[in-house]
């Protein structure tokens, strides 16, 4: 564009009749102009003027006609001077697309309180408002209908249910009476968000109490189906103010799922309020709420009541280490007796006679007599296990001092690793410890001193982190200490090489309290500290902070030895070492300021020039210092003029936040004085939202605005910076804006593929749309429809949706229906913001016609998306009959809407739940003409997947029967087929049952396998194997896995004996013998209790069996049982058990049939697994005079 035109568009663009209408009302800023406004309208009142008049006064810009208006109709409402105009004007402004009108417009509390009629409310406001008006709309209604009148609130609930839908309606529920919430909350099944809770509670806490029980695990019945699904872990932020107010509802609702772990987190405020109040809750079931408690709080007389119950029901989950957890806050001697007590008196026997429950913790405060036996014990039977994680303390360090030391020495004196070394000293300090023995540690400490001073420099810093962890060094003697110091000494002498900056600063800060409780001058270790501190990592120097004094006098010797140190020294460390210990200090002072303490002398930093000296000076080498960002905040908050002899000239804007608002109101003059920085600050942080609100807020001061909109036209007509966009948007007025963004909007379709061109033009295009979103009302969204023709789709779709949100539906819908018009990509969005907009039965009536006229499957995708959610959320009449009709539509074209299966039945009601799978049903049987078999199959097996036991006993048994008829003998090769899911829902679902019930559905299940039976036999299917028969494959797995299938006791007898009379009235023990065998097998367990009493049914069933299948079928009986025993007994016993009892018994029966028998069962499992374990029962059978028997047991020994 040449200079010239560009002049040319910048003197149109700038012309901004909104901001300069704001201009010409007097005052600085906002306050000051709509108080002018008001006072003038006022003026108009009192000289007896109405509504038309007031907003005709030449005093008013023409561009605020619609503020002024509203103002002056609240202000006429306000003072008495009613009238209907009065309200049409707030509505009018209701319905406006400016966010500053309509903002105004909600706050004229007479018109929201006069509201009496729903069905005038929603026609004249409701349905022509934008998206996000209505939803504000709404939560004010709320607002102001709560407490007052919960009959219009619930007549409005029932309103906007029925037009908008259960999410649009819900704020309105917090202004409705108890039991409406309560019947609404059942019949919609709604699920409350964790705000909605909040704030019921405060009006109907014993309703929030009801609604969270609705949760209990217990409700959750298989047979019965729930679509109310309320997660307790939703709402464990709030489950604590339950404690103050209902604390025998926190109680049970805690206590029902006690089995999860709630992670619910008491302040410390509230677990003190649960241990005053709930008492005896928590002594007689600690197992559930000792989480709830502070430890330290609790008593030992408490605890004695409490522990004792903490133990596990089993033996064998109790873990020592774990329960010593509960008494890590109580002497030694109470915790050992109440652990030994306890468990002796819950189990029955001692727990030091259990060697493996005797861990290194426990050990570590037993009696010293005893705690040495079980060392010797630990000693004999572990000579070199090593415990206690990456630490290899022997058990032998739990022995006597004088035992333990001399032999490590020795070891120590052995060993040329360091780290082994470092290892083996641990192991002297952990006896020491273990043995109170504080001798023997000065001995250690001696030894370490004068044997150990050469050692690399990781071996002094492990020494010390290890002495620190083991031993309250505090508390450590003058001797002990005197030879750390000089162990620190030699270390800090030698700084360079003994990486002296990596001491632990919990070390040195326990140094300085020793010799400050001691008397003891502090010094040398504090400028050991101050060495650390200025050459480390560290960023705070404030130490000992739970000891204010002596965190003081710290503080103060670091000034001093700072001050003092040679000039070379101090160049070194001054730009590390000067922000660190002045912040030090403020924070210092901040932190005793805030707990008010008087005793505590605070820092004047102007005692200690010599500190902002040498800041000054490090200011002329670099004031770019990162160090000094925080700084310079502090020193403007404690030290102003300090901080203005620094930085004389810099205005102190670092950012837009909430101060510069408050700035902004309080000073607008100073804004104006530094317009020009808060400019670039604005232009740099462009996508911040706190930028976009101080830029929107600057529209009302004087002068302000015109600049920055001046500025930011120059730069995206001049400068090409389309980031200015932006700042633009928020600034001006819609109209104004769309006038400007107009002729840059792109007049083709298509991207310039041009290389040098391209990249700029989309750049500077791809901004437009977030301007777009920041204006003020919406620019019209033909514009933001001529980016939607193109290649810009993917820009504008933020804007798109944020526009259509703020834009009237009346403009909305009419659009919307123009996208969905269009290409694919562009008509899919055009289905959702209808979806987003407009009205259920709109809704319903709009995608009823999409699904019908669009036929792409991505856009009929989209369509089916929305339909699902529909009825998902607003389960009617209406919207089941649009599913339905969707559904009964879907063709071989919406194969991709079944890639993954759409027909969850989690929320379908009940009432509709037959007709929802019988239609599904019926698409699968459509589409299976013209679709892949293994598609058609695994759209069966979902379907069939997504019934479950509580929906199997809703549907009809005419359609289970169906179903069965259909899969349950559809047997191929491939085991993903529907007939593997059809036995699970048979066997698992529908005869999972009793008494009449199961009588009726064994009947069913009789008369479809006897059919199938019957009339497919002998039907070969040669397309799967030459010698493939589908319906015996199908009865063989069937009647394996109802033998298999672990059943209630009262159902499987009288289910294995219905399925074996129904086995034999159509097929005989020759037709399938290895379902003959298991039906017989089954039959024998069911009579018996224990693996003796069935291998004795069945020695004597064994013979009756070769009989009829003549000796030359024994191995295939043995192989049948060897399968039973293995898959067919009950979970009561373990495989191992149940076979060698079996088998044992077996033998010892004394017949031929048996003892052969039992020799191929062994033989058959020894194949699997050997038969090392039942050598007793091999040479019992080996002593058989038999040679078969001889032979197979010879065998099974080879």
């Amino acid at each position: 564009m040449e200079e010239e035109q560009v002049k040319e568009n910048s003197k149109i663009y700038l012309k901004t009749p909104y901001l300069d209408a704001i201009q010409s009302i007097p005052g600085e800023s906002a306050h000051d102009k709509y108080c002018w406004i008001a006072v003038e309208i006022k003026a108009r009142i009192a000289m007896g003027a109405n509504l038309e008049e007031i907003v005709k006064m030449e005093q008013f810009p023409r561009a605020l006609y619609g503020l002024i208006k509203v103002e002056a109709a609240k202000i006429l409402n306000r003072t008495g001077h009613t009238s209907q105009s009065n309200y049409e004007a707030i509505e009018e402004g209701l319905r406006s697309e400016n966010s500053e009108i309509f903002s105004r417009s909600l706050q004229a509390k007479e018109f929201f309180n006069n509201i009496t009629d729903f069905d005038y409310f929603s026609n004249n406001l409701l349905h022509h408002v934008s998206y996000n008006t209505r939803c504000k709309i709404i939560k004010k209604l709320a607002h102001r209908l709560a407490g007052r009148n919960p009959q219009l609130a619930e007549e409005f609930f029932d309103g906007i249910l029925s037009s908008y839908g259960v999410d649009r309606a819900m704020p309105i529920l917090v202004a409705c009476s108890k039991l409406f919430i309560k019947d609404v909350i059942s019949k919609q099944k709604l699920v409350l968000s964790i705000g909605m809770v909040n704030l019921l509670y405060k009006r109907y806490p014993d309703l929030i109490v009801w609604y969270l029980k609705l949760s209990n695990p217990a409700l959750n019945d298989p047979l019965e189906r729930r679509i109310h699904h309320v997660k307790i872990s939703e709402y464990k932020s709030f489950l604590p103010k339950l404690i103050r107010r209902n604390l025998s509802a926190f109680v049970e609702i805690y206590e029902m799922h006690s089995k999860n772990s709630l992670g619910v987190h008491l302040s410390r405020k509230q677990a003190n309020r649960f241990a005053w109040n709930a008492k005896k809750y928590y002594l007689d079931k600690p197992n559930i709420f000792y989480k709830l408690l502070i430890p330290e709080n609790i008593s030992e007389e408490d605890m004695k009541i409490m522990f004792p119950k903490m133990l596990p029901d089993k033996i064998e989950d109790f873990n020592t280490n774990r329960m010593l957890q509960y008494l890590r806050q109580y002497p030694k001697a109470f915790s050992v007796s109440l652990l030994l007590k306890s468990y002796e008196n819950v189990y029955g026997m001692s727990l030091l006679d259990e060697e493996k429950m005797v861990t290194a913790e426990l050990m570590k405060i037993l009696p010293a007599e005893e705690r040495v036996r079980q060392a010797k014990i630990k000693t004999r039977k572990h000579d070199e296990d090593s415990i206690g994680g990456n630490d290899k303390f022997m058990w032998t360090s739990f022995l006597p001092a004088n035992e333990v030391l001399p032999k490590i020495r020795e070891r120590i004196a052995k060993t040329s690793d360091m780290f082994e070394r470092k290892n083996l000293v641990s192991q002297m300090l952990f006896c020491c410890k273990v043995n109170e023995d504080d001798e023997s540690l000065l001995e250690v400490l001696k030894y370490v001193q004068d044997r150990h001073r050469n050692e690399m420099s990781s071996f002094h810093h492990a020494f010390l982190v290890k002495i620190q962890s083991i031993y309250d060094t505090l508390h450590l003697s003058l001797d002990h200490w005197s030879i750390l110091f000089e162990i620190i000494q030699r270390m800090y002498a030698k700084a360079k090489s003994s990486d002296f900056i990596n001491v632990p600063m919990d070390f040195l800060e326990t140094a300085v309290r020793f010799r400050l409780n001691n008397n003891l001058p502090p010094e040398p270790i504090l400028k050991m500290m101050f060495f650390v501190l200025s050459r480390g990592y560290q960023s705070y120097w404030n130490v000992l902070t739970d000891y204010p004094e002596y965190e003081r006098l710290c503080l103060l010797h670091f000034l001093r030895i700072a001050e003092q140190m040679e000039q070379e020294s101090w160049n070194a460390i001054k730009t590390k070492t000067i922000p660190n210990l002045i912040m030090s200090i403020y924070r210092f002072n901040e932190r005793h300021a805030k707990v008010n303490d008087l005793k505590i002398e605070f820092f004047s930093m102007r005692d200690y020039p010599w500190i902002f000296n040498e800041l000054f000076e490090m200011l002329k080498e670099n004031r770019q210092d990162f160090r000094l960002n925080a700084l310079k905040t502090a020193l403007k908050k404690n030290e102003i003029d300090i901080y203005n002899h620094l930085w004389p000239s810099e205005p102190d804007i670092a950012t837009i936040d909430i101060n510069t608002m408050n700035q902004l109101k309080k000073d607008p003059k100073r804004i104006l004085s530094h317009w020009e920085t808060y400019y670039d600050l604005c232009r740099k942080l462009n996508y911040n939202g706190a930028v976009h609100r101080f830029v929107r807020s600057l529209r009302w001061y004087n002068t302000i605005p015109i600049k920055f909109a001046e500025r930011c036209v120059d730069g995206v007509l001049k400068g090409k910076n389309e980031n200015l966009l932006v700042m633009l948007g928020s600034l001006v007025h819609g109209e104004t804006f769309a006038k400007f963004i107009e002729p840059l909007l792109p007049t083709e379709k298509m991207i310039d593929m041009d290389e040098q061109s391209r990249q700029n033009s989309f750049s500077f295009l791809h901004k437009i749309p977030y301007g777009m979103e920041m204006a003020n009302p919406p620019v019209p969204l033909e514009l933001i429809g001529r980016l939607c023709e193109g290649d810009y789709l993917s820009s504008s779709l933020s804007a798109l949706n944020n526009s259509c949100r703020r834009t009237s539906v009346t403009k909305v819908i009419p659009f919307a229906k123009h996208l969905c018009c269009q290409r694919v990509t562009v008509a899919k969005h055009g289905i959702r913001l209808i979806a987003m907009v407009t009205s259920l039965e709109e809704l319903i009536e709009f995608l009823s016609i999409s699904w019908k006229q669009q036929e792409h499957h991505s856009v009929r995708k989209v369509v089916f998306d929305k339909v699902k959610h529909l009825f998902r959320r607003m389960p009617s009449p209406s919207t089941w009959g649009l599913m339905k009709m969707i559904i009964s539509t879907i063709s071989e074209k919406e194969e991709s809407l079944l890639l993954i299966w759409p027909f969850d039945l989690a929320d379908v009601p009940n009432d509709y739940i037959t007709e929802y799978l019988k239609i599904v049903l019926e698409m699968i049987d459509r589409l299976e003409g013209t679709s892949k078999e293994q598609t058609i199959k695994s759209y069966i097996i979902s379907f069939l997947r997504s019934i479950d036991f509580a929906i199997c006993n809703i549907l009809p048994d005419e359609f289970l029967v169906e179903l069965f008829r259909r899969y349950l003998f559809n047997e191929t090769c491939n085991h993903a087929n529907p007939a593997y899911v059809a036995r699970a829902l048979l066997i698992n679902l529908y005869l999972e049952t009793t008494g009449d019930n199961l009588d009726r559905r064994l009947d069913t299940f009789s008369k479809i396998f006897v059919d199938a039976v019957k009339s497919k036999w002998n039907m070969l299917d040669s397309t799967e194997s030459p010698h493939y028969y589908p319906i015996r494959n199908a009865v063989r797995t069937l009647i394996t896995e109802i033998v298999y299938t672990k059943m209630k006791p009262e159902a499987r007898s009288l289910v294995i004996d219905r399925v074996m009379e129904t086995f034999l009235s159509v097929l005989t023990h020759e037709d399938d013998a290895q379902c003959y065998l298991l039906l017989i097998y089954a039959q024998e367990w069911n009579r018996v209790k224990t693996p003796k009493e069935f291998a004795t049914e069945i020695g004597k069933k064994l013979p009756e069996l070769i009989e009829i299948y003549t000796p030359l079928f024994s191995y295939f009986i043995a192989d049948a049982l060897k399968d039973f025993l293995k898959h067919g007994h009950s979970d009561n016993f373990s495989s191992e058990y149940f076979l060698r009892e079996f088998v044992e018994t077996l033998s010892e029966l004394g017949t031929i049939e048996a003892s052969y028998t039992a020799a191929q069962v062994l033989f058959l499992f020894s194949k699997e697994s050997g038969a090392n374990c039942h050598l007793p029962v091999l040479r019992k059978l080996a002593k058989t005079e038999h040679p078969a028997i001889k032979s197979l047991v010879n065998h099974i020994q080879k």
